[in-house]
């Protein structure tokens, strides 16, 4: 099953890896087996907060891939994530978002950017701490809303009062974020360039710090 999932990795288009034109196409990532290279990035964070954005910005910036967790789900689906949704609900969603994190354990040279609900499952963030190191990606709530409202292709807003949701939805998983969170970084204010920035800084101490003899 994970060798299937690496597989697909391997085979997924140029588009939404964001690779610069100029460089020469990389291997498909495995195993890693270079102690000096650098490590993954695991974005994490709730809705609104960049990760995709932030993500692509920071896979430019390490010459790692790009990888979304929710276009892979769509994508080994077959379907769009709000059909997903509206077809099998959110636990169909969850089942396939659990599979696919499964499958990165393993992966070397890729910056993944999460779903902001990947955290809810606790085999997902066993494997995001596998799969490298995890950057909570954070802003003020109201940051958050007005990001995340801008688009209309977020199925757990669907509701009369997209505000309440998005609100007790945030309160429910920001303690999950901060325990599950090697460290955290709030974008409020700030552009995506200097999060992405920030976040490497971040990344690059953090290894830094958890390497044998610190």
């Amino acid at each position: 099953m994970l060798a299937r999932w690496r597989k697909k990795i391997a085979r997924l288009p140029v588009r939404g890896w964001a690779r610069p034109r100029h460089q020469k196409a990389r291997q498909p990532p495995g195993p890693c087996e270079n102690a000096t290279m650098l490590p993954n990035i695991v974005l994490i964070g709730f809705m609104g907060c960049g990760k995709s954005s932030v993500g692509r910005r920071l896979a430019a910036l390490t010459g790692h891939r790009f990888i979304d967790s929710d276009e892979m789900v769509a994508q080994s689906e077959g379907c769009s994530i709000a059909e997903i949704f509206a077809l099998g609900g959110e636990e169909e969603f969850r089942n396939a978002e659990e599979k696919v994190l499964a499958g990165l354990v393993g992966v070397a040279g890729v910056v993944l950017a999460t779903g902001g609900g990947a955290i809810l499952r606790e085999p997902n963030r066993a494997a995001m701490k596998s799969i490298g190191a995890v950057a909570w990606l954070d802003a003020d709530p109201d940051s958050l809303f007005e990001r995340a409202s801008r688009s209309h292709r977020r199925p757990l807003l669907q509701t009369k009062d997209p505000r309440k949701t998005f609100d007790h939805l945030l309160a429910l998983r920001r303690e999950i974020y901060e325990a599950t969170a090697d460290f955290r970084v709030d974008s409020t204010g700030l552009g995506h360039d200097q999060v992405a920035q920030t976040i490497l800084d971040r990344t690059m101490r953090h290894r830094a710090g958890s390497a044998p003899g610190q």
